[in-house]
């Protein structure tokens, strides 16, 4: 008889440690680093946790969209679109992000982030 392969455990990511990340950013005078490591933990969850990497040709919105229509269920457009936005016009928009764009990123990213694990999650600079 054959045996069974035990379902290994969904490797997680420390959502903690990663914004603490983000505000050492932040106090080191590096916004716009900082809210593209918050995206970077976006796309690292969404590899994770549906097994989509981004591919290296795809721009962020490319990524969003392929995953709202590959994930249709499991991702909500209404969520991650203006997340998505608000991350392109602080990295390539030439934006410099006060607290209360990075905090208002911030409360984008959660919504998704709550979304996709089922976890609550809260953060404020």
């Amino acid at each position: 008889m054959a045996k069974k392969k035990k379902k290994q455990p969904e490797p997680e990511i420390n959502i903690k440690q990663r914004f603490d990340n983000v505000k050492i950013l932040v106090e080191t005078n590096r916004p716009k680093e900082a809210i593209a490591y918050i995206y970077l933990v976006y796309d690292d969850i969404i590899n994770i946790k549906f097994k989509k990497p981004r591919l290296a040709h795809q721009t962020i919105r490319e990524f969003a969209i392929a995953c709202v229509n590959e994930l249709e269920k499991k991702l909500k457009p209404e969520s991650v679109y203006p997340f998505i936005k608000k991350i392109e016009d602080i990295i390539y928009g030439g934006i410099e992000p006060t607290t209360t764009e990075l905090n208002f990123t911030i409360d984008l990213f959660t919504n998704i982030y709550s979304e996709i694990t089922g976890k609550s999650f809260s953060f404020k600079l």
